[in-house]
């Protein structure tokens, strides 16, 4: 980047200079982004919470993201932050009852994918996955200085991680003091929102910035389609799906900028209730490009984000076929050509996407019998 193209950003930390090679893949988790899935936000001021956290109400949700900022009211803050603390002091009094939000299983080696490939082949369409104990549950604060508020309350650590609004080069510097005092263990979710992120050179200082900035991983970053429509004076279009709109073509790019230095992206929120069809069309689109998870607002979206991240059984034939141990350099599959050295990331993403949503028996899998 260029000195004139840096000094954009000189009123706040610059981290263009301190990119080292240990710094080439974020810092893995314990949890994979994918187990974000269906993740619904919630105000802090609801009261029903923790009957969705022990999945009383709401049993298949994949994650939840306690918000402060945007569903609170000004005058209604306080209130939130009492009834959070509330539920803080709920959870650790049974925690014990409340286990990892991972399967039993966890996340399958590729060695443990190959020994089970015959095995899942012959499971039905209609195979479902074991829920985890509890969603993944993140918090949304204001801003950075309710962040370090927040970082001081009773039992914090239970929370899985932070959900942080409106981060960009202009805010890092105080996003990243922000973070001192939280556990190096919980996971951060800056979201790209801002009239910043349609300058692909801020992009590209910002991700470096956030491989730089911050002691705990950064679990994913997440794409807040309607600020962003705001920042262009526009809303989402009822009858387009997003990739249809200069968002879409904004997704690209980020993408395109963030992926290679090993960040997971989630996808905009789709905010019609009455486009089921319109719905499924752009989750097929999110699935295909790799964005981790969807923000649904109601519940009876929560089944059409999992169903369109099951996987189908011959596409996990071929990841499986990919990363085989003895795996040709070049090899023939479903009038297909794979190649390992291209296509491993690609296929441990499918299985990773595999064990947290399952598959699909598609009726075209026959990898077992081809090697």
């Amino acid at each position: 980047m260029s000195n004139n193209e840096s000094n954009l950003y000189n009123y706040t930390q610059s981290y263009a200079h301190l990119i080292t090679e240990r710094h080439v893949m974020v810092k893995p988790s314990t949890h994979h982004p994918y187990q974000l899935g269906a993740s619904l936000y919630m105000p802090a001021t609801r009261q029903d919470i923790w009957q969705v956290i022990k999945r009383d109400k709401l049993p298949t949700i994949n994650s939840i993201i306690i918000c402060l900022e945007d569903a609170v009211s000004h005058s209604d803050v306080e209130l939130a932050l009492t009834r959070l603390q509330t539920l803080l002091n709920t959870w650790a009094i049974h925690v014990d009852s409340i286990n990892d939000p991972s399967r039993e299983s966890g996340l399958q080696s590729e060695q443990q994918s190959e020994q089970q490939s015959e095995q899942q082949s012959e499971q039905q369409s209609e195979q479902k996955n074991q829920h985890p104990t509890r969603p993944l549950v993140f918090i949304r604060p204001r801003n950075p200085m309710m962040l370090q508020q927040l970082a001081d309350y009773t039992h914090i650590d239970l929370i899985d991680g932070f959900v942080m609004p409106k981060v960009d080069m202009y805010s890092l510097s105080d996003w990243r003091m922000a973070c001192q005092n939280l556990s190096i263990d919980q996971l951060l979710m800056p979201t790209l929102e801002t009239a910043a992120l349609f300058n692909p050179h801020h992009n590209q200082e910002l991700a470096i910035g956030f491989k730089e900035a911050f002691s705990q991983p950064v679990f994913a970053l997440r794409i807040g389609g309607n600020d962003l429509f705001a920042a262009l004076r526009l809303r989402r279009p009822k009858n387009s799906i997003v990739y249809d709109t200069p968002i879409g073509t904004l997704v690209y790019q980020l993408l395109g900028c963030f992926v290679p230095h090993g960040f997971y992206l989630t996808a905009p929120v789709f905010e019609y209730l009455d486009q089921p069809t319109l719905f499924m069309q752009e989750l097929t689109r999110d699935v295909s490009l790799g964005l981790v998870g969807k923000t649904v607002i109601h519940p009876s979206q929560i089944a059409l984000v999992q169903q369109a991240y099951c996987v189908p059984m011959s596409t996990l034939d071929e990841a499986q076929a990919i990363l085989h141990s003895e795996a040709k350099a070049v090899f023939k599959y479903n009038n297909t050509m794979l190649e390992p050295a291209t296509h491993r990331a690609w296929a441990t993403e499918i299985v990773n996407r595999a064990d947290v949503f399952g598959t699909i028996n598609d009726g075209h899998s026959d990898y077992a019998s081809r090697l």
